[in-house]
């Protein structure tokens, strides 16, 4: 699956609102914010493709839906 600006990901991770997805997304996929981009990746040549997932993610499926107290409900 390709996306804007050549970048690609998994066909895996644009199947459901995963938590860190929807992390991301409440964060405005800022990854100055994002703890995760700065444990994982701050030290790292690769950068986080979160932020064309949860583009991906809000494409496909809409908006995550998100409880009054950021969880997922069915």
């Amino acid at each position: 699956m390709n996306y804007r600006y050549g970048v690609s990901c998994s066909e895996t991770l644009t199947r459901i609102w995963t938590p860190s997805a929807i992390d991301c997304y409440e964060i405005g996929c800022r990854c100055s914010v994002c703890n995760l981009n700065k444990i994982y990746f701050r030290n790292n040549p690769f950068k986080c493709k979160m932020k064309e997932t949860v583009i991906e993610l809000v494409r496909k499926y809409g908006i995550p839906n998100i409880g009054k107290y950021g969880r997922v409900h069915e």
